[in-house]
């Protein structure tokens, strides 16, 4: 695989502080080693740019266009896929990058079992979607329905009565927002959409972003177990993981929390959506924002088998570690040190070595099947 030429490539960035999440970017999931920690958002001159991790392992990034990737590697044949499929992407969230990385995979570029992955992943996303729908038009019924009118809770309605139900709440509200009853349906299958990555009601547990902050919040338990046999470099590794970790669950809960409560009023969120539709999709994706790439990371300890293999996936994990923007000062309504998180210990590694001896550990075609593994466990 061939290395970057320092004489092609533009100076890098030294210090990278982005101020927002899109400024950031989103993590892609590419199988080249070289490009581990890449980021994609868009550019000022370009639809889309790459923001990629000094090859050495040192400080600073590169920022370059996204057809310049040439310019880095050669990159695998799932990279040169996916960076296709998201070359035609309208919109660089969590959220269309991670479609753009499940189509990628569904096709069979990183092997068989991240395509059944992929394909289990979409599934649940529509099955979240649809069960989101039915809670929200369980509450709808709740909302609008007048006291004694009906002595079943629409939960334990029969599905033939409930769809009356549901009907027949549709109808009585949408004349207060000057709409049709199948309008104001197709708000709720709308909003359904959008919260399908957090979920509501009895969906606030299986949805994909809950999902990934019960498994980070596992990932910090170990750490934290970690910490309490082991020191030295790997140790300190750990820490700034685990104080990363620390920030991000803290924020993404607020973040959920204030997404599900603006969905306590039905009536009031349809009445939102219909008026700014834009700020309540930015809003509820806030938590998506904040534990994008942390999946990878989650997936790179599950591999770790040994302790040895801790120590040495530990120091992977923390290149990782994303920022955390200012913005989310003004998300979670408090005060947050962003400067002292931006400004973490990092040790130089070099890609594919022991960070301790220096010798070869594993060899390009060995990692790039580990990253297929990874996309098994992060689609």
């Amino acid at each position: 695989m061939t290395q970057p030429d320092p004489n092609d490539l533009p100076p890098p960035v030294a210090d990278f502080l982005p101020t927002t999440f899109l400024e950031r970017g989103i993590a892609v999931p590419f199988t080249t080693p070289i490009l581990a920690g890449t980021r994609a958002r868009p550019g000022e001159r370009v639809p889309m740019e790459l923001i990629v991790p000094s090859p050495s392992g040192g400080r600073g990034v590169y920022i370059l266009p996204w057809q310049d990737i040439s310019a880095l590697c050669r990159p695998t044949l799932h990279d040169a896929r996916l960076t296709a499929t998201i070359a035609g992407v309208q919109g660089v969230t969590p959220r269309t990058i991670r479609k753009a990385a499940r189509e990628t995979a569904a096709l069979g570029f990183a092997g068989r079992a991240a395509a059944a992955a992929a394909a289990a992943a979409e599934a649940a996303e529509r099955t979240a979607s649809l069960t989101v729908n039915f809670e929200l038009l369980l509450a709808l019924v709740r909302r609008v329905e007048p006291p004694g009118e009906c002595a079943i809770p629409p939960e334990q309605e029969q599905p033939a009565e409930l769809e009356r139900r549901a009907r027949r709440a549709t109808a009585r509200i949408a004349p207060e927002f000057g709409r049709t009853p199948e309008a104001i349906a197709t708000t709720l299958e709308q909003l359904a959409d959008v919260y399908s990555c957090i979920g509501i009601g009895r969906t606030a547990n299986t949805c994909s972003v809950p999902q990934l902050l019960a498994r980070l919040i596992r990932l910090r338990a170990d750490l934290g177990a970690y910490l309490l046999s082991n020191v030295g470099d790997s140790a300190r590794d750990a820490t700034l993981i685990a104080s990363a970790l620390d920030l991000t669950i803290t924020c993404a809960r607020v973040a959920i929390t204030d997404s599900r409560h603006m969905s306590t009023d039905v009536t009031l969120l349809i009445r939102k959506w219909i008026l700014q539709p834009e700020a309540v999709a930015q809003s509820v994706a806030r938590a998506d924002w904040l534990l994008d790439g942390w999946d990878r990371i989650a997936a790179l300890w599950d591999t770790a088998q040994t302790p040895s293999d801790q120590q040495l996936v530990l120091s992977e994990m923390c290149s990782l570690v994303p920022s955390v923007p200012r913005e989310v000062g003004s998300w979670v309504g408090h005060h947050l040190n962003i400067e002292a998180d931006s400004k973490r210990h990092r040790r130089k590694v070099v890609l594919m070595q022991d960070w301790r001896t220096g010798r070869s550990v594993v060899d390009v075609a060995d990692l790039i099947g580990r990253n297929e593994s990874l996309i098994e466990q992060t689609v």
